[in-house]
């Protein structure tokens, strides 16, 4: 079966892992442990052993028998003794005298004896040892008592329990963390499907500043750009619409009136018919360089261009208007663009200056740094700070009202970034004046 959640195929994944890291660490604490037991076990019959040599070899010969008995009691060792002959001439426990005992070759002792049907065999090697005036004192090794396997099984038991809680345990914790983990993701999710659904409101809850932190920064950041643009997209569908509407109106009720022999057909209607006709070609022209511009599609032809000469040709035919017009360039600044463009960049700018000056325009241009700078400057009320940041939106107009008398469409400014970005410059509004800088190429 396909796991197809991440979550749980992290789990089990991590689940594996611990059961394999708690395998090895309990068979090898398994295996440690009883090799201690035993090594200890082994060290203490040798403390035991030593002692009750040292019992039988005090008591001697004469007490040999009470000896046995007491190194039996105080040590728990089982012993018999043999003459220089092989015969058995003590023993302790009694139990002893039901074995059978063969000796064979290089000393090695054997005990059987037949319990319940069945026999059982005792091996003994290196046991035993000589004390003089007594005899072979050889010790018997305990059967295999129920407390050492007690022991062993106890001791499997308790690692196979701890296995199973450090496990659950371990799942516990990592539910837990995946789910701190996950919590995050799975309500990045839930934004993502809310988005393909249409709600560009869709924000996600951030949390902490770690990588999951950022993703959800990074989608509540592209939520807000998308639900900006989709605004802009509307704003634009609208403003464009509105922009449209008024020549054509206007054109078209001339156009019936005419018809209707209300107006006479003359040079005057088709001098406005003109200029309505004008509006809407640079209007639709506008529409066309921003949308080239966006596109990437936009030409350039660049060559080295004077700035002085950018600024006389922009500034040549001006509309008559009542501020005064003036200029200086620093000579021989240069500058690689498009002249046809720029000289619609300065232009633009200085008829929206001529629009809104109380007494004069200023255009000044020069090097400033690695810069050549173009500011055109006007007497008049300025641009009010709270629509600084949005006059170079494209449609965007400080007069609400959209009056034909106080500007154009709103694409001026729009139009005169998108070309001073593409020359590698950049465009500006500081009180008050608009400043265009670009690289130079010499001065």
């Amino acid at each position: 079966m396909i796991i197809r959640s991440l979550r749980w195929r992290l789990v089990v994944a991590m689940t594996a892992i611990v059961a394999a890291m708690l395998a090895a660490a309990g068979i090898y604490s398994s295996v440690a442990v009883k090799h201690e037991f035993d090594r200890f076990l082994i060290e203490q019959r040798g403390r035991d052993f030593r002692g009750a040599l040292a019992l039988i070899r005090a008591g001697g010969l004469a007490r040999l028998q009470d000896s046995l008995v007491r190194a039996h009691r105080q040590y728990g060792v089982r012993t018999l003794v043999f003459d220089p002959g092989g015969r058995v001439i003590a023993r302790y426990p009694p139990e002893l005298a039901r074995y059978a005992i063969t000796v064979r070759p290089g000393g090695e002792l054997v005990l059987t004896a037949r319990t319940n049907g069945s026999i059982s065999a005792i091996r003994i090697v290196g046991a035993s040892q000589r004390i003089a005036g007594v005899g072979t004192v050889t010790f018997v090794p305990p059967e295999p008592d129920a407390l050492r396997r007690s022991f062993r099984v106890s001791v499997d038991r308790w690692l196979i329990a701890g296995l199973a809680t450090g496990a659950l345990l371990a799942v516990a914790v990592m539910l837990t963390i995946f789910r701190r983990v996950f919590s995050p993701v799975d309500a990045l999710t839930s934004g993502a499907r809310a988005l393909a659904s249409g709600r560009l409101d869709a924000r996600v809850r951030v949390r902490g500043n770690d990588e999951i932190a950022e993703l959800g920064s990074a989608f509540n950041s592209m939520a807000e750009a998308l639900e900006r643009n989709e605004r802009a997209r509307r704003n634009m569908v609208s403003d464009v619409a509105h922009e449209l509407r008024t020549p054509l109106t206007n054109i078209r009720v001339q156009l019936e009136a005419a018809q209707d022999g209300v107006i006479a057909t003359d040079t005057k209607l088709l001098a406005s018919l003109e200029e309505e006709t004008a509006i809407l070609a640079r209007l639709v022209d506008d529409l066309q360089q921003l949308s080239l511009a966006d596109a990437g599609q936009l030409r350039l032809e660049l060559a080295e261009v004077a700035v002085s000469e950018i600024v006389a040709r922009a500034l040549a035919n001006l509309p008559a208007h009542a501020a005064a017009l003036t200029h200086d360039v620093e000579p021989a600044l240069v500058v690689r663009a498009d002249a046809r463009r720029l000289v619609q960049v300065v232009r633009n700018l200085a008829v929206n200056a001529l629009a809104h000056a109380s007494s004069c325009v200023h255009v000044h241009a020069a090097r400033e740094g690695g810069l050549a700078v173009i500011r055109v400057d006007d007497d008049g009320p300025g641009v009010p700070p709270e629509h600084v940041e949005r006059i170079f939106d494209r449609f965007y107009r400080v007069d609400a009202s959209r009056a034909r008398g106080s500007g154009g469409a709103g694409l001026g400014l729009a139009i005169a970034k998108q070309l001073v970005e593409l020359h590698g410059g950049t465009i500006r509004y500081e009180k008050p004046a608009f400043i265009v800088a670009l690289p130079f190429i010499k001065s």
